[in-house]
């Protein structure tokens, strides 16, 4: 019996390795043919990515490659963890063969993701899906427990590879990281400008079906691409130092690195397109990592009993390294309140210490020991490493850049899920003065200025140059460009919020501002005039700008000593000026800021609220003409809706004779008939 078992087995290995062989053989054909097709270069070309019967086929054999190995899987024939692959046992063998299969389905399946084929992608999720690993760590009863394993991160990083890198980015940068010799180099010689590959379709597709749902996922995809950085940045430094041994130096020796730098900004903005989809990290205290609250995950971790796996001494003192926090890392809640209920009962004759207390609280209440990726605390900061690693990538689109320095203001850092967000300041820093030399009007200025504001008001960050850098931002384009809400926005709570800015601080916007408004658009003057006004009354210090007159003998005049160019404010000797602006601004041909103009430095402080800064930010012409047409009213003739309401045009109650007055000398020529 046992020997008809064994050929029985002998059969199906030989026939499961038949269908692989024919499977693998028939995509390398089909492979051969697509590169012969499209003149032996690469298939990334925009032709090759029209969905054929061709393309229809290698997708159902990749498919079915697919369901062989997860059979193979299943029945523990096949291990990807590989162990047991070293022996000279038959069994070993096998193993090793099935393993070099693997690898070539995968590349396969890699080079339809870098076509931008979505089915590839699917097989490739498919696969993931299929093929766990063991947990490091845990002994076999422990895993048993609720768990099948976890997921693979060596080939949850080729897919991150294939799907954040371009075919030739892709090749360079391996090449660039692997090899010692003067032919790497020049394989980054590029003659055209790289393509983004990862396309909407299967970013998208990849997060919406294979990301989102899955809590593990998110966890490795965090570590995958901080490694990929990593690498990126090693092989960066690698081209720089083999381009010195080489002895290329003036113009021409920086070029290879200029190129390679080129495809790390592509890469490095598929990575941030990637990061910036990700908007789901699990917050401080917060239990949406619980299987019991409906997280999902791809492989459900193991349940382990903490008194189960507790390392303690004889004393009953926790051992260095042991962790198994339910929440935060950082949290001492737990210390603090069972201190106060032993002391209340009056149980322990002495105060015992935070790790006796913890020992003995767990095992009270058998809290359960949380796997890493089960942990908030695990999450948000791989979220935070992934980022500040890939911030450090150069040459990374200005288009890309926007968008993360909206996104980490308005989600990472005002959302309690960075665990150390000081850590940005250097890149916000060094984002706002790229921003300036590209225009004092520049968006990537305002936005990271933005997050330093952030980084001050919730973070506390000391950032004494933050008004100066603001007061740098005040330019006439300001209040003409698109996002100049944005600015305003910043502009008003970071001089309103604070009470205790300097009188000179205080007096040198005010100064600027009033100076800008001469030249800006009514929208502009009228948010500059409320502003001045709110400064004003909560600054009572700054008051002599407006009253301060001039001596006698030079008929009242008073001699502007306001130093406009410096953007040092203690240099701007604003405080010695007068706001003389308010003056032109009252005879100004907009009514509303004439009005607004004259009620500066006249309004009752007990009775007079302050100005709404929101109602201002959003005037346009459009809505300063809405507003017009409805404080005049749309009756005939100009008059009110209202009766007695509205205003009255003037129009002309005479009959003209003729085009020209009776005076004229062409009075006599034409006639009106």
């Amino acid at each position: 019996m046992s020997i008809m078992k064994f050929d029985s087995n002998l059969s199906s290995s030989a026939q499961t390795a038949q269908e692989i062989k024919t499977l693998l053989q028939q995509l390398r054909k089909s492979s051969r043919q697509k590169k012969k097709q499209w003149g032996g270069g690469s298939s990334s070309v925009a032709g090759s990515r029209v969905y054929d019967g061709r393309d229809r086929e290698d997708a159902l054999r990749l498919d079915g490659l697919r369901k062989i190995f997860c059979r193979l899987i299943e029945s523990s024939e096949f291990d990807l963890g590989g162990n047991d692959i070293s022996g000279t046992s038959v069994s070993s063998q096998w193993k090793a063969w099935l393993a070099t299969q693997h690898d070539e389905f995968i590349s396969h399946l890699i080079e339809g993701i870098l076509d931008g084929k979505t089915t590839a992608l699917r097989t490739y999720c498919g696969v993931l899906s299929s093929s766990p690993v063991q947990i490091s760590g845990l002994s076999k009863d422990q895993v048993n427990v609720g768990s099948t394993g976890m997921l693979s991160e060596r080939l949850l990083n080729k897919l991150l590879e294939a799907v954040v890198k371009s075919r030739q980015c892709f090749n360079n940068c391996t090449s660039a990281t692997n090899g010692d010799d003067e032919a790497n180099v020049e394989a980054l010689s590029l003659n055209e400008q790289l393509e983004l590959a990862s396309e909407d379709s299967i970013l998208t597709l990849l997060e919406t079906e294979f990301i989102r749902p899955h809590r593990d996922v998110q966890y490795f995809i965090y570590k995958g691409l901080h490694q990929i950085v990593l690498d990126l940045l090693a092989g960066l430094e690698s081209v720089q130092k083999r381009n010195d041994d080489m002895g290329k130096k003036g113009d021409d020796a920086n070029v290879l690195v200029e190129k390679f730098k080129t495809n790390v900004g592509l890469v490095a903005e598929n990575i941030c397109r990637l990061l910036l989809m990700m908007d789901y990290v699990p917050k401080r205290r917060s239990d949406d990592l619980n299987v019991e609250n409906g997280a999902g995950y791809l492989f459900p971790p193991p349940i382990l009993s903490i008194s189960d796996n507790l390392d303690v001494d004889e004393y009953g003192y926790l051992r260095e390294g042991e962790n198994f926090n339910s929440g935060d890392e950082s949290d001492s809640s737990d210390v603090n309140s069972s201190e106060e209920e032993e002391e209340k009962d009056g149980s322990t004759p002495m105060k015992r210490s935070g790790k006796q207390i913890l020992v003995s609280r767990a095992k009270r209440s058998k809290k359960m020991k949380l796997i890493t990726w089960q942990q908030s605390y695990k999450h948000r900061h791989a979220h935070q490493e992934a980022w500040l690693s890939v911030l450090r990538l150069p040459n990374i689109p200005s288009r890309t850049q926007r968008r993360v320095l909206q996104h980490l203001s308005t989600y990472v850092l005002s959302n309690e899920i960075c665990p150390s967000p000081l850590r940005f300041t250097e890149y916000f820093t060094t984002s706002f003065k790229g921003g300036v030399s590209n225009g004092n009007n520049s968006l990537d200025a305002i936005l990271s200025l933005h997050g330093l504001f952030i980084l001050m008001l919730d973070h506390q960050l000391e950032y004494p140059q933050f008004y100066d850098s603001l007061y740098q931002l005040l330019h006439p384009r300001i209040l003409y460009t698109k996002h100049r809400t944005r600015f305003l926005r910043l502009l008003s709570k970071s001089l309103l919020s604070n009470s205790m800015l300097p009188a000179y601080v205080v007096a040198s916007f005010s100064k600027k501002l009033l100076r800008l408004a001469l030249s800006a658009p009514p929208s502009g003057g009228l948010f500059v005039l409320a502003l001045v006004s709110n400064l004003l009354r909560k600054h009572g210090e700054c008051a002599c700008l407006i009253h301060r007159r001039g001596k006698e003998e030079n008929g009242g005049l008073i001699e502007d000593v306001f130093v406009e160019d410096t953007n040092d404010l203690i240099k701007t000797r604003a405080l010695e000026s007068s706001l003389w602006e308010l003056n032109a601004l009252e005879k100004h041909y907009h009514h509303a800021i004439s009005t607004l103009a004259k009620s500066i430095g006249n309004e009752d402080d007990k009775t007079t609220p302050m100005h709404d800064m929101e109602d201002f930010m959003t005037h346009t012409y459009k809505s300063l003409f809405e507003q017009e047409k409805k404080r005049l009213g749309s009756g005939v003739g100009g008059v009110g809706k209202k009766k007695g309401g509205g205003c009255r045009v003037s129009l002309t109650f005479v009959e003209p004779e003729g085009l020209f007055t009776k005076d004229d000398v062409f009075g006599g020529i034409f006639k009106y008939s």
